[in-house]
C-alpha cells in the first residue's frame, strides 16, 4: 500500500472527534457496524479480483454487463458461502461500488411478490425467487404512460374455458419500457395490466409472466429486448417487452388483495393502495439511499480538495493554499455536507415510520397507507433534489480534474440522474402530496380527522397567530425555534393555497378541482416546505451549518463513512491521497495507450496515415533524446 499524503495526514490528526462514534451512528451500533466492516471485507479485490471497478470506463457496453453478470455469480457464492440475506445482502451490493442487477431483483420483484401474492403462491414463488432459481423483473411502466399508472394499457382479459388470463399490448404506446434487468437478465416479470372479465375493465391489478424458457429464449408471443445505452446504469439492462396474447394460468395473478375466481367473479381489495406498495417501498428505498450517493461524491471531492493547492497562501508566500481553504469553496462543500446528515437522519426516520406501517398492514390496519405514500413521493422528490443539485455544486469543486471519468465524480452523476424520474417524476409527486395536504387542512377546517403525521393542523388557528418569540442570534439558531418557524411557513402558505383556490373556483368552470391546475407551482411549493419540515424535524440534532466550525473535521465527516478505494473508483478521492500519481496511472490504461505500447497506433493505419504529411514527418523537427 502507497503512503498515505502527508496533508492528509495532517488532516485526520486535527478531527475534533473520534471517527468511530460517527461511524457506529452511520451504520447503525457497534454490532452493525462489526458486520458492515465483515460485509464489505468479503469484497476484497486482491482475493476476487471480478470485483475491481477501475477499468471499467474502458469496456464497451456489452462486455461491462458480461462483466457485471460475473460479479453477480461471485456475489451469490458469497452469498451462499455467508449465509447473508436481507438488508445485509442489500448492503453487500451497495458496497460493490457499482449498480447490480439483483438489487432490481431483490428490492422491486420479490417484495412485490411478498406485498401481493396469497399465501399459497407465496409458496411456490418465494423459495424460487429468493435462491435465484428464477430471475425477474417489476414491469409497470409503458411506453406511453410512466406515472400515471392508472391508465396503463396492457391488458389481461380472463379465458373462461381454459381458467386463463391472456396477456396483450394492444398499442405500441402499450409495450414494457424501461424495466432493469428485462432486456437480457430476467426469466420472469411481474407485470402490471388492466384486468379484464367479460367486457368489464377493473382497472390495473399484478400478475406473474415467465418470459423466457430453458434455453433463455423468449416464449411465444413475446418480444423483448434492449432499449439501448442510457445516460448512466449501462451495465443494467433496461428493455422493452411486447406481448401478443400470451396466455398464463389464473394463478398467476398475484391475489393477496384482489381475487378472481374459477368461474370469473372478481372481489376487490380493502384498500386500493395496497396495489402500489412496490411503489412506495422503491420510494423508501430511494430516500433511505440518497444520502449514500452524495456521500460518496463528497467523499471524493473533499480528500481532493485538502491535496489540491492552489493559489498563494496569505501566511506563507512560498507555500500555495490548500484549495479548502477557500471561503466560496467551503460553502459549496460543506452547504452539500450538511445535507448528507440531514438525509441521512430522514432516511432513517422514514425507514422507521415505514416498519411501523408494515406492522399494521400486516394486522389488517391500512390507517397508516395514505401517510406513507404522500410522505414518501414528498420526500423522494425532495430528496432526489436535493443530492442532484448537490452533486452539481461538486463538480464545479473539483476543477478540471473532477470532468475525468477517473475522478469518479461522472460515474456517480451519471447513476443517479436518474432518480428524480424513476418510481414516479418528482414533478408529479410533489404535486401528489400537495393535493394531500390540501385534503388534510379541509379536514382540519371541517373538524374531520387529520392524518397522524399533520396532527398539528387541528392548531392551525393557533399556529397561524403565534408570533416568534426569539430575539437573539443563539435563539434563533435553536433547532427548536427554527422547527417552529417552518411549521409556521408551511401551515402559512397551505392555509393561503386554499384561500386562492376556494376564491379562484368560483368562477372556474370545472370549480374547485379544475382551479388546482391554475396552482400547480404553488402546490409543490407547499410540498416541498412540508417536506422541509420533515427533514428538519428528523435532523434537529444534526450540524450546525458553521463554515469555520466544520473545516477542520471536513476529513472525518466523509472518512467516517468508510468507503473503500474500489467502492468510490476514483483517483481524486483515494483514502491516501496520492491523487496525481493516481491520474497518470489511470490513463495509461486507457486501450490506445496499452496499444501504442505494443507499437499499434489506433486511427493512423484507418485513417491518419492518408491525411499527413510523410515527407515533413521524416524531417528534422522530430523529439530526440
Amino acid at each position: 500500500m502507497s503512503l498515505v499524503n502527508p496533508d492528509l495526514l495532517k488532516e485526520r490528526s486535527g478531527v475534533s472527534f473520534p471517527n468511530e462514534e460517527l461511524t457506529l451512528f452511520i451504520f447503525g451500533g457497534p454490532e452493525e457496524t462489526k458486520k458492515k466492516r465483515w460485509l464489505i471485507s468479503l469484497l476484497d479485490v486482491n482475493k476476487n479480483p471480478v470485483l475491481k471497478n477501475e477499468d471499467k470506463h474502458f469496456i464497451p457496453r456489452d462486455k461491462y454487463y458480461i462483466r457485471s453478470l460475473e460479479k453477480m455469480k461471485k456475489l451469490f457464492q458469497i452469498k451462499k458461502q455467508h449465509d447473508i440475506d436481507g438488508e445485509d445482502w442489500n448492503f453487500l451490493l451497495l458496497s460493490t461500488g457499482e449498480p447490480m442487477l439483483p438489487i432490481l431483483h431483490d428490492v422491486l420483484f420479490i417484495p412485490t411478490l411478498e406485498g401481493q401474492m396469497s399465501h399459497e403462491q407465496l409458496e411456490k414463488w418465494i423459495p424460487l425467487a429468493k435462491d435465484y432459481a428464477i430471475f425477474g423483473c417489476y414491469a409497470q411502466t409503458e411506453l406511453g404512460h410512466g406515472s400515471n399508472v392508472r391508465r396503463l394499457e396492457t391488458t389481461a382479459t380472463y379465458i373462461h374455458e381454459t381458467d386463463e388470463f391472456e396477456i396483450h399490448s394492444p398499442t405500441l404506446t402499450s409495450t414494457k419500457w424501461w424495466p432493469g434487468g428485462l432486456a437480457r437478465t430476467s426469466t420472469h416479470a411481474v407485470i402490471f395490466a388492466r384486468l379484464i372479465i367479460d367486457g368489464k375493465d377493473y382497472g390495473v391489478h399484478s400478475f406473474v409472466v415467465q418470459l423466457r424458457g430453458e434455453n433463455h429464449k423468449p416464449l411465444p408471443g413475446i418480444d423483448v429486448g434492449d432499449i439501448g445505452p442510457k445516460f448512466g446504469f449501462n451495465n443494467i439492462d433496461n428493455g422493452f417487452l411486447r406481448f401478443t396474447h400470451v396466455r398464463i394460468p389464473r394463478d398467476q395473478m398475484c391475489m393477496k388483495f384482489s381475487k378472481v375466481s374459477r368461474d370469473g367473479k372478481y372481489s376487490t381489495p380493502s384498500h386500493a393502495k395496497v396495489v402500489y406498495g412496490t411503489l412506495v417501498t422503491a420510494r423508501i428505498y430511494l430516500v433511505e439511499r440518497s444520502s449514500f450517493a452524495l456521500a460518496k461524491a463528497l467523499c471524493i471531492a473533499i480528500r481532493y480538495s485538502l491535496v489540491r493547492k492552489q493559489g498563494n497562501d496569505t501566511t506563507n508566500n512560498h507555500n500555495e493554499s490548500i484549495v479548502l481553504d477557500y471561503q466560496f469553496l467551503q460553502y459549496r462543500l460543506f452547504n452539500s455536507l450538511s445535507i448528507v446528515y440531514t438525509l441521512l437522519f430522514v432516511g432513517k426516520w422514514m425507514k422507521d415510520l415505514n416498519e411501523i406501517n408494515e406492522k399494521k398492514i400486516s394486522e389488517g390496519d391500512v390507517s397508516l397507507m395514505a401517510d406513507i405514500h404522500s410522505i414518501s413521493s414528498g420526500l423522494k422528490a425532495l430528496c432526489t433534489d436535493l443530492v442532484m443539485e448537490s452533486l452539481n455544486d461538486i463538480i464545479l469543486a473539483c476543477g478540471g480534474h473532477g470532468y475525468l471519468r477517473s475522478s469518479g465524480i461522472p460515474s456517480i452523476v451519471d447513476d443517479y440522474a436518474q432518480s428524480p424520474i424513476v418510481e414516479g417524476d418528482n414533478t408529479i409527486l410533489q404535486l401528489q402530496t400537495g393535493r394531500y395536504l390540501i385534503k388534510a387542512f379541509e379536514n382540519a377546517k371541517n373538524g374531520r380527522p387529520t392524518p397522524a403525521t399533520l396532527f398539528y393542523l387541528k392548531d392551525y388557528s393557533r399556529i397561524l397567530s403565534e408570533r416568534s418569540s426569539a430575539t437573539t442570534w443563539e435563539e434563533l439558531t435553536d433547532p427548536n425555534e427554527q422547527i417552529k418557524a417552518l411549521t409556521h411557513y408551511h401551515t402559512r402558505i397551505l392555509a393561503k393555497l386554499i384561500s386562492n383556490l376556494e376564491e379562484s373556483s368560483k368562477n372556474h368552470p370545472q370549480g374547485y378541482e379544475g382551479a388546482k391546475s391554475d396552482y400547480m407551482i404553488d402546490i409543490i411549493n407547499v410540498s416541498r416546505a412540508y417536506c422541509y419540515t420533515i427533514t428538519i424535524t428528523s435532523a434537529n440534532e444534526g450540524i450546525k451549518n458553521c463554515l469555520k466550525t466544520i473545516r477542520p473535521d471536513a476529513i472525518g465527516l466523509v472518512d467516517s463513512w468508510e468507503f473503500s478505494d474500489n467502492m468510490l473508483n476514483s483517483a481524486l478521492g483515494r483514502y491516501d491521497g496520492n491523487v496525481y500519481e493516481a491520474l497518470y496511472n489511470w490513463a495509461k490504461l486507457d486501450p490506445s495507450n496499452l496499444a501504442q505500447e505494443k507499437g499499434e497506433y489506433i486511427g493512423y493505419n484507418e485513417v491518419l496515415k492518408d491525411i499527413y504529411s510523410k515527407e515533413y514527418l521524416k524531417g528534422i523537427n522530430r523529439s530526440k533524446l
